[in-house]
């Protein structure tokens, strides 16, 4: 009998265990304009494990130290940079579905072409045997027909958002490229400005010797001067004597 009871209650403790990682998880993906590195643990200490290119879809399972646990859709689990993962769909994930949707709307147009004109044969092969049966087929003819334009609004409507969306393309592209030569020249000033603190270095190691020897050099002349004022003096007291 109280074997039943430690059973519901560790089943309860498994349950509470679970619920969190459950509602946590959420979709995100790695942003723009980066290669994202894929560690085993929580940290830039851990080890790389590869890494992941802009655009990849991961699941989150946890969050420490500035850091998410992340699912691949391949089944891998490691950790990423908080930084670097967006919420929002990409547009590159979003103009591909676009593509793809134009594509099937395209096929499925083509299929229903050729099932209006092999309706249009039949229609016209019954006509001339048939002229009781006529109605069915007008009805399919024109339910085709109906069928057909919508599928033509939907692929005009899938066409401009592709279009959108080769435009919000481009124009995040001239953005990469101006982030880039910023970059660029970002790194070219921090060189100019390291090459400069080091001429500063060595010019003020140059005024610095200078100044010293410039300083020995008056007091080796106040010395020769004393010296020979000395000796003068002592001439003169041998003299004297």
């Amino acid at each position: 009998m109280m074997k039943r009871p430690f059973f519901y209650l560790m089943t309860c403790i498994a349950i509470l265990m679970v619920l969190p990682s459950l509602s946590f998880a959420k979709t995100g993906w790695v942003s723009d304009m980066l290669l994202l590195t894929f560690r085993q643990g929580p940290g830039n200490t851990f080890a790389v494990e590869k890494t992941l290119p802009s655009n990849t879809q991961v699941s989150i399972l946890d969050d420490q130290n500035g850091f998410y646990k992340v699912e691949l859709q391949s089944g891998e689990i490691g950790w990423v940079d908080q930084k670097f993962i967006i919420f929002e769909e990409p547009k590159a994930v979003l103009l591909e579905q676009a593509k793809q949707q134009t594509a099937a709307l395209e096929a499925k147009i083509e299929k229903q072409a050729r099932e209006i004109g092999s309706l249009k044969e039949t229609f016209t092969s019954k006509e001339q045997q048939y002229s009781g049966q006529m109605a069915p087929l007008q009805a399919s003819l024109k339910k085709a027909v109906a069928e057909n334009s919508t599928i033509k609004k939907e692929l005009a409507q899938s066409r401009e958002k592709y279009s959108t969306l080769i435009k919000q393309s481009k124009n995040i592209q001239e953005i990469i490229k101006e982030n880039n030569h910023f970059k660029e020249e970002n790194e070219k000033l921090s060189a100019d400005l390291k090459s400069l603190k080091g001429k500063n270095r060595n010019l003020f190691k140059t005024a610095m010797i200078k100044w010293f020897l410039a300083g020995v050099g008056v007091l080796l002349l106040g010395w020769l001067i004393g010296k020979s004022v000395s000796s003068k003096r002592s001439g003169y007291g041998s003299l004297l004597d």
